[in-house]
């Protein structure tokens, strides 16, 4: 016997919550309700946006006060008006997800899924 027995199952992981945010046509930027649960970030929190544009990542933090003049408010169904957003980092107006890939510092960030072809 050679010890490489073929597998009987053919075991994929089921993630059981789905961490991502949405970028669309009107320049908004949804958060998954799995995000708004476990990190608290229901309608009146405001968050910092961020992006690294070579790893086409966006990165979101909890502001450190609702008086912060350079955060965004999080409406009831968990999107974010992002036009300034956008514009800065430019960023197309498109309809594209965005999955969680890490904390750091702080920031979760969130990496563009790449369209299948």
């Amino acid at each position: 016997m050679s010890g490489t027995e073929p597998k009987r199952f053919h075991i994929e992981t089921v993630p059981l919550v789905n961490l991502y945010v949405a970028t669309d046509k009107q320049k908004r930027i949804r958060l998954s309700a799995d995000i708004v649960e476990m990190y608290k970030l229901n309608e009146g929190n405001r968050v910092v946006l961020g992006y690294d544009a070579t790893e086409r990542a966006i990165a979101l933090r909890l502001a450190e006060s609702k008086a912060d003049p350079t955060a965004a408010n999080i409406d009831k169904r968990g999107y974010i008006s992002a036009s300034r957003f956008y514009s800065k980092a430019r960023l197309e107006a498109e309809s594209l997800r965005y999955v969680f890939e890490a904390e750091q510092d702080g920031w979760l960030v969130f990496i563009a899924e790449r369209p299948i072809t």
